[in-house]
């Protein structure tokens, strides 16, 4: 047994129990990880854009997708935290540049993505996970079958890409993945809906089938766009911090993508 897995278990034991003590309690609690989320997450983006030469700020990195988080425990218009973002995105960028006195504004457009990204990317998902988790009687529950269908998507998709993956999936975005390992995932997610359905959450079949396959497909689109990042930034990973699973963002970027889209299902199909 590699070094490597047994750090990959080591995380396992203790982090998967811990995640779903937080969905189950929610509150205060769940804050406190989507805080993580949001911070250490911004934290990792801003240092890749950095490294690739985008002028982000780390501060702001942090600070605004934090933001978006409080705004949504607290009720706060998340579209007024969004507003305020881009104007203070917008002004620093300027002050930056009128400082520097350079003429060249060339890379203007890219150093505004490199400022307001973590806001959005991290701020707006990160958000939504207060929102799902803050819906009465089953917010957390829901939440804890998102997680299972992701941990169920990931699994099926390396299982069936490993072993009958044949046909790339996007040669210019993540190499290694197959068409196949794709709609892997897909038998994982309706295999983790079927569990979560005899075991704790009394929802009807078509809805938690569709929620699952929707969690599904988002999510295997966000680790995706993790990795258009990551190859663009140049990195192989957004961090080491985690022990065997890399950064904050190569954990849970598809977890990310897929509670927006099952926030939405939930709302509005009572």
């Amino acid at each position: 047994m590699t070094k490597n897995l047994v750090l990959r278990l080591i995380v396992a034991v203790f982090g998967i129990p811990a995640l779903i003590a937080i969905c189950l309690s929610g509150g205060y609690y769940l804050l406190g990880f989507c805080i993580l989320l949001a911070g250490l997450g911004g934290l990792e983006l801003g240092l890749m854009l950095k490294k690739r030469g985008y002028r982000a700020s780390l501060f702001f990195s942090i600070l605004l997708p934090v933001a978006f988080v409080f705004a949504a425990f607290y009720n706060y218009p998340i579209i007024y935290v969004l507003f305020y973002s881009f104007f203070l995105t917008t002004l620093l960028i300027i002050i930056d540049y009128s400082r520097a006195g350079d003429p060249d504004l060339s890379p203007f457009l890219g150093d505004m993505f490199g400022r307001f990204l973590p806001a959005v990317y991290l701020g707006l998902l990160a958000s939504t996970i207060i929102n799902l988790g803050s819906l009465p009687d089953i917010g957390g529950l829901i939440l804890l079958l998102v997680f299972m269908v992701v941990w169920a998507t990931d699994s099926a998709a390396y299982l069936g890409g490993k072993t009958i993956g044949k046909h790339k999936l996007s040669t210019s975005l993540s190499p290694n993945k197959t068409w196949e390992g794709f709609c892997s995932g897909f038998l994982g997610a309706a295999l983790a809906a079927v569990v979560a359905k005899l075991w704790f959450l009394d929802i009807s079949w078509p809805k938690i089938l569709v929620i699952s396959l929707t969690a599904c497909f988002w999510g295997q689109l966000g680790d995706l766009f993790e990795s258009a990042i990551k190859r663009h930034c140049r990195v192989k990973d957004s961090s080491e911090i985690i022990p065997g699973h890399g950064g904050v963002l190569d954990r849970f970027d598809s977890f990310l993508f897929a509670v927006p889209t099952v926030y939405i299902i939930a709302i509005y199909w009572r």
